[in-house]
């Protein structure tokens, strides 16, 4: 484990969030400005005056509260079971609920009002926010009365309840039975971590015993699992149907502002990835097989690289090799960058009881730190991460120097810059190891997976979830058997030459499908992850062949937060994903990929 100075030297500084302030004084200003809403209440809507004062209100709430609530999760991301900020993360979420209740109803009055908010959005000053209220009354019809909105917003409570259950089963219930190795030698599956480690493992023994038995943990699991996800569904829906929307899909499709048709043809230009991605399977298999000198590859030795060779990393070479890897981008967007690297935005080490993974903050609105936080243990890996995050970092920063309003994003985008970044330094590190055969298929390699990973695997998740609400909504039986059958068939439908029958223990795989926490966190959304590749790698394209004006589509993109829709904001850098080009100039670009690595 890291050294505690080491730690300290390369870790962010969360006390520029207080802004000289304490904590607690922050959170009493933060309950004065909501309880200065709450009396607004009554007379927002009753002149223009009014009506400025409501706004202005807002906006410092929203600014104080930014502050608030990432000082308080990034605290306990330090530490998840520090006894301090555990009791502020609850004080925090009680007191939002109490507030919550209070504004029910709000939006309804907002919808009476709309002909005179409407005359007061054209005074200069506030014509900005008219996109946010516009959206809103779009969705009139789906407004219930404010005794019902009181009503549902008493019951809110529980809306994380699902979430809450399958967080509880997996990291909780869920044990993984210990794994034997070509020794006998009994080897614990504490975490799925440990799983996934064990799965690059040149023991294949344990390699094999590790992937059954992580399986086979879900698949004893799979009839609570499939009622788990169908109380969600449900509840999903109902709520749909109660607020007058067809389904859930509908709903979210509308709040996204694209059509259901618009998914339905994103799955059929998905589809058409299948042939190229079978055969870079087929190529990357036949280049496996030789490695490990197997006659044939099972589940459990896909995940093994292409060598043993290992490059480490220092954290200021990861520095280095990301800012040369980025130059494309240009002096502004370099300076930028080093801010971050340089000016304690980011906890970069891991320690004892710090939040796994990484991530790059939400609610950036008012800030001048956009912080990072990730567990940097020097591989390849980790290097490609924290790019990966200074992509979501870069795009908070321009958004917030440029948006008033719509200092924010959406995931539809948020992956745009942050694939660029990462693909443009894979690009970087396969010249730079040229010389280097095996290390440059290996970066040939990564940007392989990442790009099928993220549009035909997410795309088969996307179609899953459809197909499990269709059932919900048309009555039909919703069993563990009908929730398998569905993944089988659209496995073979975007990723599979023919649908085979599979027998135990390489059915235990379909037990995956049971374990995709975003199914239980009620957001209709993993497609986007589809959209964000797509439009990344065809924006590579354009920077690196010089594509006229690029660079200054690209600085609007990331500065345009959310002032427009998302196919919109995309179509800034030229990308329209309502028709085909984009698909196909992405694929044509793997293609060139898949040539080198073969």
């Amino acid at each position: 484990m890291i050294k505690n100075n080491l730690y300290d030297k390369y870790n962010w500084d969360l006390e520029d969030l207080l802004n000289k302030s304490s904590l607690e004084s922050l959170y009493n200003k933060w309950i004065k400005y909501q309880e200065e809403t709450i009396k607004m209440l009554p007379i927002f809507y009753k002149s223009l005056a009014n009506f400025k004062k409501w706004i202005k209100i807002g906006d410092e709430t929203e600014l104080v509260e930014n502050r608030l609530t990432n000082y308080i999760s990034n605290k306990l991301s330090e530490n998840i079971s520090d006894p301090t900020y555990l009791a502020w993360e609850q004080k925090l979420n009680n007191k939002n609920h109490e507030f919550n209740q209070k504004f029910a109803g709000t939006v309804n009055v907002i919808i009476r009002n709309k002909s005179k908010i409407r005359q007061y959005l054209k005074d200069k000053s506030l014509n900005e926010y008219t996109r946010s209220y516009e959206q809103l009354f779009k969705r009139e019809k789906h407004i219930l009365n404010e005794e019902q909105d009181k009503l549902l917003s008493k019951i809110s409570i529980n809306n994380g309840a699902v979430s809450s259950i399958f967080s509880t089963l997996v990291d909780e219930d869920i044990k993984f039975a210990d794994a034997k190795d070509s020794k006998n030698k009994l080897n614990p599956l504490l975490t799925s971590a440990k799983v996934f480690e064990n799965l690059k493992h040149s023991d294949r023994i344990l390699r094999m015993n590790s992937w059954i038995n992580f399986n086979k943990a879900f698949k004893n699991f799979e009839s609570t699992l499939t009622q788990t996800l169908y109380y969600n569904y449900l509840r999903l829906n109902t709520y749909a149907k109660i607020h007058n929307w067809k389904n859930y899909i509908e709903k979210t499709c509308d709040y996204d502002e694209v059509t259901i048709d618009f998914i339905q043809k994103l799955y059929k230009n998905v589809e058409k990835f299948k042939p190229t991605y079978i055969e870079y399977k087929k190529l990357s298999n036949i280049k496996l097989k030789k490695v490990l000198k197997l006659k044939k590859l099972e589940p459990w030795d896909l995940s093994m690289n292409l060598t043993n060779k290992k490059i480490k990393f220092t954290v200021n070479e990861s520095k280095s090799c990301i800012l040369d890897a980025l130059k494309i981008l240009g002096d502004e967007y370099i300076n930028n960058l080093k801010k971050a690297l340089n000016e304690k935005w980011i906890s970069f080490m891991p320690k004892p009881n710090k939040h796994s993974g990484a991530y790059s903050i939400g609610g950036t609105k008012g800030l001048k730190k956009y912080y990072i936080l990730m567990n940097f243990n020097g591989t390849y890996d980790s290097v490609s991460t924290l790019a990966h995050e200074l992509g979501h970092s870069m795009n908070s920063l321009y958004y917030c120097k440029k948006q008033k309003v719509y200092a924010d994003t959406t995931i539809f985008t948020a992956e745009i810059p942050s694939i660029l970044n990462e693909t443009l330094l894979g690009l970087y590190m396969i010249e730079k190891y040229k010389d280097d055969k095996t290390l440059q298929n290996n970066f040939i390699k990564e940007i392989l997976d990442n790009f099928f990973n993220t549009t035909t695997r997410q795309i088969i998740f996307s179609n899953f979830e459809y197909e499990a609400n269709k059932l919900v909504n048309e009555s039909k039986p919703f069993t563990k058997e009908s929730l398998k059958e569905i993944y089988q068939d659209l496995n073979y439908k975007y990723a599979s030459k023919k649908k085979k029958e599979l027998k135990e223990p390489i059915s235990y795989g379909l037990s995956t499908i049971f374990r995709i926490s975003h199914f239980y966190h009620g957001n209709f959304y993993v497609y986007k992850y589809a959209i964000g590749q797509i439009a990344a790698i065809c924006l590579v394209n354009k920077i690196i062949n010089k594509e006229k004006n690029i660079m200054n589509k690209f600085y609007t993109f990331l500065s345009s937060g959310t002032s427009k829709s998302p196919l919109e904001t995309i179509k800034i850098l030229g990308i329209d994903l309502t028709n085909k080009k984009p698909y196909i100039e992405s694929l044509n670009f793997i293609k060139k990929l898949i040539e080198k690595y073969e």
